[in-house]
């Protein structure tokens, strides 16, 4: 009986059969991974994408061109190894700059963006102070009509509460402003008056019963207890 002749049977070699996928894979990484260091060779060590020149966004004129000036900006260096905390350092004694945020504008520029300083009261020497008690030089004319303040230290921060959260109906009655702690805020009225204020607490309170107390003619209105309010000299009407 003649066997049956049986056909060989080719085996794949499963490493064979993916080695050009595996390879395309391969050079693909290879392609990326060169990319990606000619790329960061750019951004960090090339002249293509270096600071060249400076912006200053939030003010101009010559108060700009102080910021320019003193952001010491090192030109010709890559944007990527600026040091952007050390530019907005350099800008630190500065008085009238509240906030500064330094940004690199790629490809070859420097933006630094400031806020000034916002005064709500003046002190006698002619300085603006804002609302958190920080005395500053005026990079313009104060607005007219700014109240006086005297004080430093915490008596300084905390006349500036008082004023930064008095209703607007009160603010333009106050001529001055004078505290040497937290608790002594003392106002002088336009009309020479004297409003004692006490802390910067309850200051919804104290403004309702001070509108009650300014009908009222007297020299000294005390609002610092505002549920024991008192006048002092107070004129009685004929």
């Amino acid at each position: 009986m003649t066997e049956p002749v049986l056909e060989p049977v080719i085996e794949l070699d499963a490493r064979r059969v993916a080695t050009p996928k595996k390879r395309r894979r391969l050079l693909v990484t290879i392609f990326v991974l060169i990319a990606a260091i000619g790329v960061g060779w750019m951004v960090w060590f090339s002249s293509l994408l270096t600071a060249e020149g400076v912006t200053v966004l939030g003010v101009e004129g010559a108060p700009a061109q102080q910021v320019h000036d003193a952001a010491q900006v090192p030109l010709g260096v890559p944007l990527a190894q600026l040091d952007t905390q050390a530019i907005a350092d350099h800008l630190a004694d500065i008085s009238w700059i509240e906030s500064v945020d330094v940004r690199r504008g790629w490809p070859h520029d420097v933006v630094i963006a400031v806020t000034p300083r916002t005064a709500i009261a003046v002190t006698p020497t002619g300085l603006g102070v804002d609302a958190k008690g920080v005395a500053f030089t005026p990079t313009s004319v104060l607005p007219a009509g700014l109240p006086t303040v005297k004080g430093d230290g915490v008596g300084l921060v905390a006349a500036m509460e008082v004023l930064s959260v008095m209703p607007d109906d009160l603010r333009p009655k106050i001529a001055k402003l004078f505290a040497s702690t937290r608790d002594n805020v003392e106002l002088t009225l336009h009309s020479g008056a004297i409003l004692r204020w006490g802390s910067v607490e309850q200051p919804e309170l104290k403004s309702q019963v001070a509108r009650s107390l300014l009908k009222r003619k007297a020299k000294v209105y005390d609002v610092s207890a505002p549920e024991l309010p008192t006048t002092y000299k107070e004129k009685l009407k004929s």
